[in-house]
């Protein structure tokens, strides 16, 4: 596999599975407490891993320790890599999954299985994310994830744009935000500050 290519191999792998997936369930969040993050200082990032002058400098051995992470991360969080569902196992996940369904049945909806494994999937993908971009998330990294999303694509209809579809976008990535708090804690302040600056709130 090239150093230079940046797989997300969780949303690759679930894409198949989520495609009967309805999207924007609302979040219950983080994102317009009192408590959240205040915006990082910005950090540069560049497409890959590298950052501005950064790639002189970097070695196959910097991209070999992200896929490591990557796949440590997998294995911690027994997330299955074979298309199947996916059903909270681990104290945080089911901690997360508690709370957004707790949420959306509050709002007079049904919680279904394939709102959990989506959940779960959007969650699982922004941590992918920040583990391969060395743990430096900001606004362009959230505008590049979702533009760039296999689970985004599928769940926003693809002839909106503009205003339209920041509006179809900022629920889902409210979920994905919201997960990747207890998926990824150490991530979780600078994907909600990401999400502050991209979608407000």
């Amino acid at each position: 596999m090239s150093a230079r290519t940046r797989p997300l191999v969780l949303t690759a792998t679930l894409a198949a599975v989520l495609l009967g997936a309805t999207a924007c369930f609302p979040l219950p969040s983080p994102l317009g407490s009192d408590d959240a993050a205040d915006a990082p200082t910005p950090v540069p990032t560049a497409e890959e891993f590298s950052t501005p002058g950064d790639e002189a400098t970097a070695t196959p051995d910097d991209f070999d320790d992200v896929f490591a992470e990557r796949d440590e991360f997998f294995r911690e969080q027994q997330l299955p890599m074979d298309g199947s569902p996916l059903v909270a196992v681990t104290p945080a996940q089911q901690d997360f999954i508690a709370q957004q369904r707790a949420y959306v049945e509050e709002q007079g909806l049904s919680w279904t299985a394939s709102d959990e494994s989506l959940s779960l999937a959007l969650a699982g993908d922004a941590c992918e994310t920040a583990i391969l971009s060395r743990h430096q998330v900001d606004a362009s990294t959230m505008t590049a994830h979702v533009t760039t999303s296999p689970l985004f694509a599928q769940l926003i209809p693809a002839d909106l744009d503009g205003a339209a579809r920041t509006q179809a976008e900022a629920p889902i990535a409210s979920v994905m935000v919201f997960g990747a708090t207890f998926l990824c804690p150490d991530d979780g302040d600078q994907w909600v500050a990401a999400y502050q600056d991209v979608y407000g709130g």
